[in-house]
């Protein structure tokens, strides 16, 4: 296998798997507090310089997000509160501007931690340097809801009464889309989000 071919493999079981299988009150994680954006836009206010951040936003935003960080380098001066006021709308500008990149909508900053385990998972998998056991695990866990679901649609094809029915194309929906989704994201006709 190239490792093209192996990269696209691993960042579809990634997708996969914050699609279908580690779910969690936060999808993204670029709205945690120690979340990639937040820790770039940190480097971004210390170096005085918003060559760490533009990378998350799209051009039509730059203007957008010069004007708050030089709002935010102008007010960080005057006390400790100003600097932690100035500070939270340097960074709730630049995840609302990076989250409409997204197509997703802005539901304000989250405290750290709150990242789902998939996407703690992939970070750590990056941090190291080695995505071997993180692919290995997805793949294991994507087999895992597949045959799952799979075994629920079966036992229930059956059903002898009106409710048992509905559970049955309760889970005959829930089966067809993820497979759905999963093929989509292999075929490259997902978009991510």
């Amino acid at each position: 296998m190239t490792t093209s071919r192996k990269t696209r493999r691993i960042v579809t079981l990634a997708l996969i798997s914050g699609t279908l299988l580690w779910s969690s009150a936060s999808f993204a994680h670029c709205d945690s507090l120690d979340g990639p954006v937040i820790e770039d836009a940190r480097e971004a206010i210390n170096e005085a310089s918003l060559k760490p951040v533009l990378k998350w936003i799209g051009p039509d935003d730059e203007d957008r997000l010069k004007a708050a960080f030089k709002s935010t380098m102008e007010v960080r001066g005057l006390d400790s509160k100003a600097r932690e006021l100035a500070d939270q709308f340097f960074f709730e500008t630049l995840v609302r501007l990076h989250r409409a990149t997204e197509g997703a909508p802005y539901t304000g900053l989250q405290p750290a931690g709150s990242a789902s385990v998939a996407a703690k998972a992939a970070d750590k998998a990056l941090a190291d340097g080695d995505v071997d056991a993180l692919a290995q695990k997805l793949g294991e866990n994507v087999t895992r809801f597949v045959l799952t679901q799979f075994h629920k649609v079966k036992k229930g094809a059956n059903a002898e009464t009106v409710a048992e029915g509905r559970e049955f194309v309760e889970n005959y929906v829930r089966y067809v889309h993820s497979i759905e989704e999963i093929h989509n994201i292999v075929a490259g006709e997902h978009d991510g989000h």
